[in-house]
């Protein structure tokens, strides 16, 4: 059917029975507008290009989207391009193709679906993610955001550590190192680059494995600062020497994974670093923390009507943030009680010194390495650990409540005696 196409036509002509009803535009040359029997409405431009054999047809798009006006215009254009001997549709796909397969190949692109496929859809720890996210944000995407993958040479890589490590960041440029390095080989491994620019390249910050444990009076200096914090960082404080978790399962803790009754806190492989199922005993100490912990959430919800899901939290269903400044509020509550009793400044610690302190600690107590890892859930790569299957959750019990039993020793207030564990020879300290 040819006729001069209106929309007063597009709109009255109804579908056809079955098939497809195509009409031929007398205005715009190759230009049709076709109806189907299911109702769908769409533009047709059929179009020969001069010196190429056949007749060859694209789509505007669907009506009413593409309207009368918009695909008469484009049957012009494609009409006019084919008489000049260009096919402009496959013009425009190649072009297209050009144009994705470059921002595909950006950094800044495959970063993305390095993080996606590589770490998130692999299971990574959401805390290691969100390190590595951070890391491209601040750090590789605002040099590199844009440019084609292909482009970045040893040179670039070697500026970029540089000047992470001479704004005074050496350890950060390992790390950064170590995250860009992954990402090359990831494209590597998919086909996108056929070598590393990062492959081989020295570390730009020495490292030094940490040995930093709290003494006795260390830990007696610190707790009544972790007290005088108060909720939520201050029970957290106190909950990772306790228990000798990792920071980020702490923080992340839920009152849902913990069983009173049982004075237990069960973790599921996806909250854990190591991504496998843990049980922490919890001792008496660790559970006057969590009653103590849930006064203090209480209030916090009486606003909302509900208790969230987070043992430490300040809204409810977000675990904490801002540990570092937390952690420096304490420092500076520490120096001050102790240069008003005469005493020397703390030596500088982290928070996951409060780990190693606590593996340190039933070390001393008498916990053997075995009972330490599964306390602090290490993978035992040993052949008998292939085997053993056993969770030595008695062992870890009693490991764990030996441990709070010193601690209450410790953390006593000043002039009282602290009491030495179970014969073993520990430092006493007398204030």
């Amino acid at each position: 059917m040819h006729k001069r196409l209106t929309e007063l036509a597009l709109k009255s002509l109804k579908p056809p029975e079955r098939g497809r009803l195509v009409v031929v535009d007398t205005q715009a040359r190759g230009l049709c507008f076709r109806v189907s029997a299911a109702g769908k409405r769409d533009w047709l431009v059929r179009y020969r290009v001069r010196g190429r054999p056949g007749q060859r047809a694209t789509s505007p798009g669907p009506y009413p989207a593409v309207t009368l006006a918009d695909a008469r215009e484009r049957a012009l254009k494609v009409v006019a391009a084919a008489k000049g001997g260009n096919d402009l549709p496959e013009q425009e796909g190649q072009q297209a193709a050009l144009a994705f397969a470059a921002t595909q190949d950006t950094v800044a692109s495959v970063a993305a679906e390095f993080i996606k496929r590589r770490l998130r859809e692999r299971g990574r720890a959401p805390s290691y993610v969100a390190a590595v996210e951070r890391m491209f944000n601040d750090h590789v995407l605002p040099r590199w955001r844009d440019r084609d993958i292909h482009s970045v040479t040893r040179r670039d890589v070697v500026a970029l550590l540089d000047a992470i490590a001479d704004d005074g960041y050496p350890i950060l440029a390992n790390r950064t190192l170590a995250a860009v390095r992954a990402m090359f080989n990831w494209a590597i491994n998919r086909g996108i680059l056929d070598t590393s620019p990062a492959h081989r390249l020295d570390r730009p910050g020495e490292e030094r494995q940490r040995d930093r444990t709290l003494t006795a009076e260390e830990i007696g200096a610190l707790w009544p600062q972790f007290i005088a914090a108060g909720y939520p960082f201050g029970l957290f404080f106190q909950m990772t020497m306790a228990t000798g978790q990792r920071r980020d399962e702490v923080a992340r803790m839920r009152w849902a994974d913990i069983d009173l009754e049982a004075q237990a806190w069960n973790l599921s492989g996806e909250q854990t670093k190591a991504r496998r199922a843990h049980i922490v005993p919890l001792s008496d100490l660790a559970i006057d923390i969590l009653k103590r912990a849930r006064e203090e959430a209480g209030k916090l919800a009486e606003a909302g009507g509900r208790l969230g899901s987070c043992v430490f939290t300040t809204t409810g269903d977000r675990p904490i943030r801002g540990f570092g400044k937390a952690k420096a509020r304490v420092d500076k509550a520490a120096a001050t009680a102790r240069a008003k009793g005469g005493y020397d400044a703390l030596a500088p610690w982290t928070i996951h010194d409060l780990r190693r302190t606590v593996a340190t600690g039933l070390g001393m107590l008498g916990a053997s390495r075995l009972v330490i890892g599964r306390v602090l859930n290490h993978a035992d790569k040993s052949v008998t650990g292939v085997y053993d299957k056993h969770d030595y959750l008695a062992e870890k019990r009693h490991a764990l409540d030996t441990w709070a039993t010193y601690l209450g020793n410790v953390i006593k207030p000043r002039g009282a005696n602290v009491v030495t564990m179970e014969g073993k020879a520990h430092r006493t300290v007398r204030e």
